[in-house]
């Protein structure tokens, strides 16, 4: 009986059986992300869907709570590509790193500005406190974008802007009344709002763009590995289909429930703002990271001499339409 069994095993083994091979043709690939909110949901989904294998790619994501450190460790290799905002890679340009954005998937703004219920209209916020994740960053620029759009200026009308940490520890900030108000992802401000707190504005009503999340790599790199990033950009893509799919809602909101660590009745309201932040255009837009450009330039002048629609490759984005993988992809879901 041993004899038989050992005869066996050493067949599939010669004939490549699928299921001993196929983690064995994984690729391996770090991403890192450094938001933990809504958007992220494709990212999500398609690992915990076994969306990265079915493209042969072994994931590995990595959450880094700061951009600034998220960038250093795609500049230095630890991190090969990230699912970020733009603010913090178009930062980076400016030092010299040759970082190239492949594809997007939110391009304008949908943060809802969440606010201690005694505050009832924009002019309530003069010399308030609102909190942001750190100086500089994407978060950051949507504040000041907001509070334009809102006909605010926290110069002029003395707001002051603190930077606090990322959306959870902003949300502990604002029940524990550090900050009086703060700029979050729809879901998380549905959550907020059903414990009492008022959702002041809504930024999705505005159309202001930008580029909240995308995958961002170096140039090298992409140079390098065509084919690995490719295969991933199929599994976001596919990601990104799966969790717009009407029939799949309930397997997102559990998702959302899990990892922002929110009630059902949250997610369940929440998911109506997570459609508005996902964008299916999946091209980065120019005038986003240009609108990043402006409020970043006022404290580092040089990223004026930056040419943003050059740091734009949409070149296997491209090659996915040109050959039908998107359109079938969202066909099928």
């Amino acid at each position: 009986m041993r004899a038989i069994v050992a005869t066996l095993v050493t067949c599939l083994f010669i004939l490549g059986h699928p299921l001993l091979t196929r983690a064995q043709r994984l690729t391996r690939a770090v991403i890192g992300y450094s938001a933990l909110q809504a958007p992220m949901a494709p990212l999500w989904i398609a690992k915990e869907q076994g969306l990265f294998a079915k493209y042969g790619i072994d994931p590995d994501l990595v959450f880094v709570r700061t951009t600034s450190v998220l960038i250093a460790g795609l500049f230095s290799g630890h991190i090969e590509m990230t699912y970020t905002g733009g603010s913090g890679a178009l930062s980076a340009t400016r030092n010299g790193v040759d970082l190239r954005f492949i594809a997007a998937f939110g391009n304008r703004l949908t943060h809802v500005l969440v606010t201690h219920s005694e505050i009832q209209k924009p002019k309530d916020l003069r010399e308030k406190r609102i909190g942001v994740v750190s100086m500089g960053g994407t978060q950051w620029i949507t504040t000041k974008l907001g509070l334009e759009y809102l006909g605010l200026d926290d110069q002029r009308d003395k707001i002051q802007i603190v930077p606090i940490g990322d959306q959870t520890v902003l949300r502990t900030a604002l029940e524990r009344k550090s900050i009086d108000a703060a700029f979050f992802n729809g879901v998380m401000g549905e959550d907020l709002k059903h414990k009492g707190y008022r959702i002041l504005a809504d930024l999705s009503a505005a159309n202001i763009r930008s580029v909240v999340s995308g995958v961002v790599v170096k140039r090298s790199f992409l140079t390098k590995n065509r084919e690995l990033i490719t295969n991933v950009l199929k599994a976001l893509i596919e990601g990104l289909a799966f969790v717009v799919s009407p029939v799949r809602k309930p397997l997102v909101t559990r998702a959302l429930m899990e990892h922002l660590k929110i009630s059902a009745r949250a997610a369940e309201t929440g998911y109506q703002y997570l459609m508005k932040d996902l964008d299916i255009n999946l091209y980065p837009s120019i005038e986003g990271l240009q609108n990043l450009q402006r409020f970043i330039q006022n404290y580092d002048p040089l990223i004026a001499e930056v040419k943003v629609a050059e740091l734009v490759d949409p070149t296997i984005l491209r090659t996915l339409e040109e050959s039908g993988f998107v359109e079938k992809t969202f066909t099928t879901y």
